[in-house]
C-alpha cells in the first residue's frame, strides 16, 4: 500500500468521527465547502489510485483517471470551481459506474479488485448525494 493510501483512510475515518460527534449533539446539517472539499479530496485520490491500479495497455482509462484527479484538484483549490462539483462529481459516478462493470466483467485490465470498484463507486455516489442536500 501506498502511505498516501493511510492518509486518506484517516481522512475518511477523522470525518466519520465528526459526523458522529455532530449526530451526537443533534447536528444532522451538511455544510456545502467541507463537502465539496472533503470529497473532492477523496474523488482526487480515488482517480490517482485507479491510474496506478490499471494495466499500462489502460491507456485510455488512465489518461481519464489523470485527467479526473486533475479536475478534483480543482475543485478544492479554485472557489469558482465549487459550482461546477455536482456536474463532475455524477461525471465520477457514471465512469466508476462503468469501471466497475468492465472489472467485473474481465473487460478492463487492472488488479482492481471488484469489491474495491464497488466501494469507490458508492462514494462517488455519497458525494453526489451530499451535494444535493447542501
Amino acid at each position: 500500500m501506498w502511505p498516501d493510501f493511510f492518509d486518506h483512510t484517516a481522512l475518511e475515518a477523522e470525518r466519520f468521527v465528526k459526523r458522529l460527534d455532530g449526530f451526537s449533539r443533534g447536528n444532522a446539517e451538511l455544510e456545502r465547502t467541507e463537502v465539496i472539499d472533503f470529497w473532492a479530496k477523496i474523488m482526487e485520490d480515488h482517480a490517482e489510485f485507479i491510474a496506478h491500479l490499471l494495466d499500462p495497455q489502460e491507456k485510455a482509462l488512465i489518461a481519464v483517471s489523470r485527467k479526473s484527479a486533475d479536475l478534483f484538484a480543482k475543485l478544492r483549490r479554485d472557489p469558482d470551481a465549487k459550482t461546477k462539483a455536482l456536474v463532475e462529481g455524477q461525471a465520477m459516478v457514471a465512469f466508476k459506474t462503468t469501471a466497475t462493470k468492465g472489472i467485473e466483467e474481465g473487460k478492463i485490465k487492472s488488479i482492481i479488485h471488484p469489491t474495491l470498484a464497488d466501494h469507490v463507486r458508492r462514494e462517488a455516489v455519497k458525494f453526489v448525494d451530499e451535494l444535493k442536500r447542501v
